[in-house]
């Protein structure tokens, strides 16, 4: 099927594309399939961003993967992320090619992350999102929030029956410095081997207490900066109306700053590090955009941040020529 249709709307789906939105969130809005959407705008030129890879039809490379997955006994979650689908997608091509698929044990089965599933986890993960390794019950992922329908959004989003019904759960906290209580939303999964695989890189392994890190390897998109500005991202707007836009990174080492700061950069966001005194465990670094790509993140990300209750982190500068 063609979906000719498409075609009329192909300003609207090039917009939405450049903007951040991923193909799945795109072909969702249009009731149609990723490919569709990917081939429309592959067919009207384009560009797919960020450099990443290009989509791949999976028929013709089935040979591929049989190899990996007969061969190399790689697991077709991990197939799945290095061709940027689901694993029921290469399920489905491996049937196709006759391979006996053996479902993962259900004690560690992971459930099916997308692409875009698992940047929103690793966006999570550069904020307040955790994941905890116990030997006796395996890996989970938990966050806590002040924000209910932030904790709500990733119930939504991430894989049916991650979490357990009743999620997710509320408590009430003191805050020390002024005596007043505050509410807490916090979500935690059930135990998945994706999760293992993710604290293998995520997690750097000391005699104390063990804490994130970047992986070498990660590559930013706008899912998961999305959510780490919602996590651990502020904006100020200045006097002169210039917009102060900060990623709180001083807990990571100094190595994990760096290469965030490069795939900000890369991704068109002209930053720079802040020293913060008084931290004892982390670089002390935290990063801070320039004002010009301050704007242009925050023009990028407004239409795109679907929790009211983080409008605030989207206000609207007011130009110097505007306030004449």
């Amino acid at each position: 099927m063609r979906y000719e249709w498409l075609d009329e709307s192909i300003d609207e789906l090039a917009e939405r594309y450049d903007a951040g939105q991923s193909l799945r969130e795109i072909a969702d809005e249009f009731g149609v399939s990723t490919p569709t959407i990917h081939n429309r705008l592959k067919d009207h030129d384009v560009s797919m961003r960020n450099g990443g890879p290009e989509y791949v039809r999976l028929e013709h490379r089935t040979d591929e993967l049989v190899a990996q997955y007969v061969d190399h006994d790689r697991s077709a979650q991990a197939i799945a992320d290095d061709y940027n689908t689901s694993r029921a997608a290469i399920r489905y091509h491996l049937e196709q090619a006759g391979v006996d698929y053996t479902p993962p044990a259900s004690k560690t089965a992971d459930l099916d992350f997308n692409p875009y599933q698992v940047s929103l986890i690793q966006g999570e993960l550069l904020g307040d999102g955790c994941l905890h390794r116990r030997t006796d019950e395996g890996c989970f992922f938990q966050l806590s929030t002040t924000t209910e329908s932030h904790a709500v959004r990733l119930i939504e989003n991430l894989p049916e029956s991650l979490f357990p019904d009743g999620q997710p759960n509320k408590f009430t906290r003191e805050n020390h410095f002024n005596g007043e209580d505050y509410t807490m939303w916090t979500v935690t999964s059930r135990p998945q081997s994706r999760f293992e695989q993710l604290y293998e890189d995520w997690y750097e392994v000391r005699e104390e207490n063990n804490r994130k890190v970047v992986p070498e390897a990660f590559t930013l998109d706008r899912t998961a900066l999305l959510h780490w500005y919602w996590g651990d991202g502020s904006c100020s707007i200045r006097d002169r109306g210039a917009p102060r836009v900060s990623f709180a990174t001083h807990g990571f080492p100094e190595a994990s700053v760096e290469h965030l700061r490069s795939e900000l950069d890369r991704l068109g966001y002209d930053n720079y590090a802040v020293e913060q005194t008084h931290v004892e465990d982390g670089s002390g670094l935290f990063i801070r955009l320039r004002d010009y790509d301050a704007r242009s993140f925050l023009e990028d990300f407004r239409r795109f941040s679907s929790l009211p209750e983080y409008d605030h982190k989207f206000p609207v500068p007011i130009r110097e020529d505007e306030s004449v």
